[in-house]
């Protein structure tokens, strides 16, 4: 007796709440739902659902097997949460499409952000240095043999706030490269936004980040901010890439651009620094009082709190100030002064954004007196 004919298989496998994830993997799945139909030469994706980061996902194609693995795969995504890059948690739709061989395949379609904030632990430096250093040599394997054709985009005018940082604008970019060593071009502007560094204040005046070489991720910034620092109104511009960023200062009065340095760094011009004469002890307590105050700012989440002994009252006096300034949202701003050594000499302030030209503030002074201030901005 002899048999013959063609080998096949053919059935349907089906997916009732599976749950999937690895360590390596930035993303789990959940409640994995759908069937697979097999057939002689290929299996054909039906009805696949799943959740992925808090949202949906829905999977679709066909990966055909014989005579040569090929696959056309779809992929729709929802309210997926993911925290990229470090120390910021992003909101984003997907719509993707996965084609090609082992050998040659690409991944277009488009990422739309729709929620964008930071973590606790953001560090706007550490961001920074994802971008800054080089690609690492990787061995040879499937991610080089994937081309990226995704288009990510922000909705207009989305807004990121934390204690420390307040941002608001857009962003416009392409997603090229390779799976094993993307490469990312385009445009992103901030119209808006804040920050708190070294307990000052600072205001975005206007910032844009472009992304133009297409061979690596290479940013660079043309970023002007603005604070004020005793009866100065200072303004920085910083331009180039990360690695090679040049400032400007300007200050209004006029002052020179080591004062303005010096002002930014230790909050007095150089007159002022040279003619200081704090005691050793008041240098030891400003000291302790700095280190003291970043660790309760960073444990109870405040966008500034200053403890300066050489601040308010009497100098000699340690523990003299205390100021603290909290991000209640991304227009509200509450300040809070006192000097210990003089008591009621409390200082609240609360000031709102309206929007992005008009802000009022209302303070309460030592004696109890109220004042309401309206403010215009425009730039020339």
């Amino acid at each position: 007796m002899r048999a013959s004919g063609t080998k096949a298989v053919q059935g349907q496998i089906g997916f009732k709440d599976v749950a999937l994830s690895t360590a390596d993997a930035p993303l789990g799945v959940e409640k994995l739902n759908g069937k697979m139909d097999i057939t002689k030469d290929r299996v054909q994706i039906a009805n696949m659902t799943a959740q992925v980061g808090g949202g949906e996902l829905e999977l679709g194609g066909a990966i055909a097997y014989k005579p040569s693995v090929q696959f056309n795969v779809a992929v729709k995504g929802k309210a997926i949460r993911i925290r990229y890059p470090e120390g910021l948690r992003t909101v984003l739709d997907t719509n993707l499409a996965f084609t090609g061989t082992t050998q040659a395949s690409i991944l277009s379609g488009r990422v739309l952000i729709d929620n964008l904030s930071f973590t606790p632990d953001f560090d706007l430096a550490r961001l920074g240095d994802q971008f800054s250093t080089g690609n690492t040599p990787s061995q040879p394997g499937f991610a080089q043999t994937v081309r990226l054709a995704v288009n990510v985009q922000t909705q207009s005018n989305l807004q990121a706030v934390s204690s420390q940082v307040s941002v608001a604008g857009q962003a416009n970019l392409q997603v090229g490269g390779t799976a094993d060593n993307p490469v990312i071009t385009g445009r992103t502007t901030v119209t808006s936004g804040e920050l708190f560094f070294r307990n000052v204040r600072y205001k975005l005046q206007r910032g844009v980040i472009t992304f133009d070489d297409p061979n690596q991720t290479h940013p660079v910034l043309n970023v002007s901010v603005n604070t004020t620092i005793e009866q100065y109104n200072l303004t920085l511009t910083m331009r180039g890439p990360l690695d090679k960023l040049t400032t400007q200062y300007t200050s209004d009065p006029p002052l020179a651009t080591a004062d303005v340095i010096n002002l930014v760094a230790r909050g007095k011009t150089t007159q002022e620094q040279a003619a200081s004469s704090q005691s050793t002890d008041s240098m030891i307590a400003s000291q302790v009082a700095g280190q003291l105050s970043s660790g309760i700012q960073k444990l109870a989440g405040i966008s500034s709190l200053q403890i300066d002994p050489t601040l308010g009252g009497n100098n000699s006096n340690p523990s003299a100030r205390i100021a603290i300034q909290q991000r209640v949202t991304n227009k509200l701003l509450f300040s809070f002064s006192t000097d210990v050594s003089q008591p009621g000499s409390e200082i609240v302030q609360g000031e709102y954004q309206i929007n992005k030209r008009w802000s009022m503030s209302v303070a309460r002074d030592q004696v109890g007196g109220i004042s309401v201030d309206g403010k215009y901005h425009t730039r020339f």
